[in-house]
């Protein structure tokens, strides 16, 4: 079994060359979907395709008494720059599912011109600071130094879990920069405040120049954009 991908129309040739995935799948804190919700209201964003995934779990989303299928869509970003924006409602339950998903994902994105892989997560903890630190890993030690220079964030020792983890492990073993940025977040869900310090991250790591509102604005952001694409 392999994951279906379902082009919109006349986007499955689309090229975007130099353009930035940006992983944004459920996790501790929804810190990554949250995140890249906000980017998608903010910058808009045009469908490139679906990921169904026959390994995500099988529980299902009912909202209104309507079931709402797993799914994960890339959305393409042309301005300020051209960003891949991967957003979704599930990531596949075991090992080989993830491995299968994450390859088809990075492949699509690297047809379509993607040359740095951007994943983004929470970093669950008991204690968490006000702030809510930042930690990067990479599998290519210049990404890191580099990153370090435009975020305030520290190394990352220990293990990634899902698709931050994996995305950019593929994408080192094919050569492809990467960087995971990974935030506290406590036992709030979403955890906004980890959401607005993990886009002011990528703002300042991307030049985005993007003005990002309050905790306030990013949950009313969040819910709007939830109901309108996963409705």
């Amino acid at each position: 079994m392999e994951t279906e991908i379902v082009f919109e129309q006349n986007l499955k040739d689309l090229k975007a060359p130099g353009s930035t995935l940006i992983e944004g799948l459920p996790g501790v804190g929804l810190v990554a979907k949250g995140a890249v919700a906000y980017l998608l209201e903010k910058l808009g964003g045009r469908r490139i395709c679906r990921f169904y995934s026959p390994y995500f779990p099988t529980a299902g989303y009912v909202r209104d008494g309507r079931l709402i299928p797993s799914f994960a869509d890339l959305y393409y970003v042309e301005k300020p720059k051209p960003l891949l924006l991967l957003y979704g409602n599930s990531q596949p339950s075991s090992y080989y599912g993830q491995h299968e998903f994450c390859d088809k994902v990075l492949r699509v994105s690297l047809e379509i011109g993607a040359n740095f892989i951007l994943t983004l997560g929470g970093y669950g903890k008991e204690e968490i600071s006000g702030e809510r630190k930042v930690y990067i890993s990479s599998t290519k030690p210049e990404m890191i130094r580099s990153a370090l220079k435009r975020v305030d964030a520290e190394v990352y020792d220990g293990q990634i879990i899902g698709a931050a983890g994996l995305l950019i492990t593929l994408a080192g073993d094919l050569g492809v920069d990467n960087l995971s940025l990974l935030v506290e977040a406590g036992r709030a869900v979403p955890d906004f405040y980890s959401i607005r310090r993990a886009l002011d991250s990528v703002n300042k790591l991307l030049d985005l120049g993007l003005e990002i509102g309050d905790t306030y604005s990013i949950s009313r952001t969040y819910v709007d954009v939830v109901r309108r694409l996963e409705s």
